[in-house]
């Protein structure tokens, strides 16, 4: 459909004029006359298109926002657009779909793109801090291993307490301390074995995606002396 020119700027217009903050306005606007914004001229298409992906993400639409940020992905490469408002376009629009993918739990994905990121951009300590992330939210075998194991000590100390109070106590009170003694070792090595186990994984987590960005950081630093 044809659309006059004096149609086209006052649907421009009137999209620029809705606030920046008001993402459901713009994710309104935008879905009601996307067929229209589709025949806008290229830079005002895109400033229309990226400024209702970047709504999609804020209202929460992370599936629809992955649609919208690979299609953005695409038109910066078909249209050769390196920066856009003083930013490098295209790893804007791959931090925000590496966030997306994070916010619905996709973390393989959303890592494999982070260290895409990471490699173009290592001194940027975003997408580390999003990386530990996912790898501290993808939990190895060896953790739910150690959490089950937790979990029985805390089950054991639960049958102690049982034990002390109907058995120990009314028959066998010289016992009692003793039995004490074991419910506490089994309590105190709950907490240990729970915290030891996540606090090692966290660490891990947090040492591997540092280690990758300053692996990146010196392998850029040596490409640039060449």
């Amino acid at each position: 459909m044809a659309y006059l020119p004096t149609y086209r700027l006052r649907l421009y217009r009137n999209f620029k004029a809705i606030s920046t903050a008001d993402y459901h306005g713009i994710v309104r606007y935008y879905e009601q006359f996307e067929e229209a914004i589709g025949t806008l001229d290229m830079e005002e298409y895109f400033d229309c298109t990226l400024a209702y992906t970047e709504a999609l993400y804020e209202v929460g639409n992370y599936r629809q926002h992955l649609v919208m940020c690979d299609h953005l992905i695409e038109v910066v490469i078909m249209q050769n657009i390196e920066t856009w408002g003083g930013e490098d376009i295209y790893t804007k629009l791959l931090f925000r779909k590496a966030k997306s993918l994070y916010q619905q739990e996709e973390y393989p994905e959303s890592a494999y793109i982070l260290r895409e990121l990471i490699k173009l951009q290592p001194r940027n300590p975003q997408p580390v801090r999003y990386l530990r992330g996912c790898l501290t939210r993808q939990k190895p075998e060896w953790l739910t291993k150690t959490r089950a194991l937790a979990i029985a000590f805390t089950l054991l100390a639960a049958a102690t307490i049982a034990l002390e109070m109907f058995v120990v106590r009314p028959f066998f009170l010289d016992y009692y301390q003793a039995a004490l003694l074991v419910h506490n070792i089994l309590m105190v090595s709950a907490v240990l074995t729970f915290a030891g186990g996540e606090f090692w994984h966290g660490w891990r987590c947090h040492k591997e995606a540092c280690l990758f960005a300053q692996k990146m950081l010196a392998r850029k630093k040596a490409s640039a002396k060449d």
